[in-house]
């Protein structure tokens, strides 16, 4: 009987108690055993991809590849979610992935949230679109609500209820705080942890962490739902039970501890789309912790400037970025944005074969006028992608000191 009931709750929960069991057990993993879990799922999903091996030399050997390499094809008996890259490199790329991928990626948040010391306290979720498990969300005292119109009610709902941590993207934390704190009410989120995800925090940690009671982050790429996640302590620590994690030099070979290079990801859970030793658009450092886990660090990242000035229509933030990877990616390669608030303008440098004057460009810069209220400039740009300069991890930066 008491199986049965445990079933039903486990469907009733999407199937969280079975998988943060599994991840909590599997946090534990580490040195030769943890290698040996990499290697056997490694090859299990290799093998799904047509790519035999039957070593970590054979793995090592294996070809980088990139989004290029990234086959376009639906599933057709497997069920699976589908996302999409950013486009900040170009047009963006399809990734499918099993259904219960989403699964495991809740159940790590649930994890970290026990790690960031949370029992029974509120959860304040801010989500892509409205509710869908009512249920569920109210079984575990989440609070989730639409980030895509963060506004009023969000606000009156984190001041009357003072949940114990607020989640999501990390441009909607950035805007609620900043509502919050325009509303007069900065004092309650002294008492309130932050679990940001998704983005680069650059700039925004600086400006939050010293108004929260704790700032922890959570990284990720759209090809790779979770890399790395907090271990309660302010660390991203490598989530190896569900990835392998490479940081390698442009030649691709393996940088040493603490020495910066190119993230390279594989997925061994997806044996749909193949993220065998994918090399991200990111860089950063690895180190071996002293409790035996590898963290990563120094991570530079698609950084997001926030401003919400009288010169612009609405807040500057992540949603910026798709209308230009879902309209302009099929003429742009690489592109940046600058917006200058005083001079009511926006400046978008694109790489590409495409020229400035073309059409496509021009409808951008009509929807820039009309949800931003700003002039926009096309820069064919010439720029070499050098590491040393200040737009290397600032997607959209925000020029004020003018």
């Amino acid at each position: 009987m008491k199986s049965l009931i445990y079933k039903i709750y486990d469907k009733l929960t999407f199937n969280q108690i079975k998988y943060l069991k599994e991840f909590i057990e599997l946090d534990k993993l580490a040195g030769p055993e943890l290698l040996q879990y990499q290697l056997d799922k490694i090859t299990e999903c290799c093998k799904s991809h047509g790519i035999e091996i039957g070593s970590w030399d054979d793995f090592l050997g294996l070809p980088i590849t990139t989004k290029e390499d990234l086959p376009d094809k639906k599933p057709k008996t497997k069920k699976y979610k589908k996302h999409e890259t950013s486009g900040s490199t170009g047009e963006p790329r399809k990734i499918y992935v099993p259904e219960e991928t989403w699964y495991r990626k809740d159940a790590i948040f649930s994890r970290s949230w026990i790690k960031m010391g949370r029992k029974r306290g509120w959860v304040f979720r801010l989500i892509a679109g409205e509710p869908s498990y009512a249920f569920y969300d109210w079984w575990r005292n989440v609070k989730p609500m639409n980030y895509r119109n963060v506004g009023q009610k969000h606000v009156d709902w984190v001041v009357k209820n003072k949940p114990y941590l607020i989640h999501g993207p990390g441009g909607s934390i950035r805007q609620l705080c900043e509502l919050i704190i325009e509303a007069g009410r900065e004092d309650i989120l002294k008492d309130i942890k932050i679990h940001w995800c998704s983005e680069s925090s650059s700039g925004h940690k600086e400006r939050l962490e010293p108004m929260v009671k704790e700032f922890h982050e959570q990284y990720g790429l759209a090809e790779m739902a979770t890399v790395a996640a907090t271990d309660g302590h302010g660390n991203l620590k490598i989530v190896g039970e569900k990835c392998f994690v490479e940081i390698l030099d442009d030649e691709g070979k393996k940088v040493e501890d603490g020495h910066e290079g190119y993230i390279v990801v594989t997925d061994f859970n997806n044996d749909i789309t193949p993220i065998v030793r994918y090399k991200s658009g990111d860089r950063g450092k690895t180190k071996l912790h002293e409790n035996g886990y590898y963290v990563l660090y120094d991570i530079i990242g698609r950084g997001i400037d926030y401003y919400n000035g009288p010169e612009v229509k609405r807040a500057i933030g992540w949603w910026v970025v798709s209308p230009i990877s879902h309209t302009l990616g099929h003429l742009i390669d690489q592109w940046r944005v600058e917006i200058h608030p005083k001079r009511h303008e926006l400046i978008l440098h694109f790489k590409g074969t495409a020229e400035s004057n073309d059409p496509d460009f021009g409808k951008y810069g009509a929807w820039v006028k009309e949800n931003l209220g700003l002039s926009t400039k096309i820069v064919k740009s010439e720029e070499e992608l050098d590491y040393s300069i200040y737009w290397k991890n600032k997607l959209v930066k925000v020029v004020i000191d003018e």
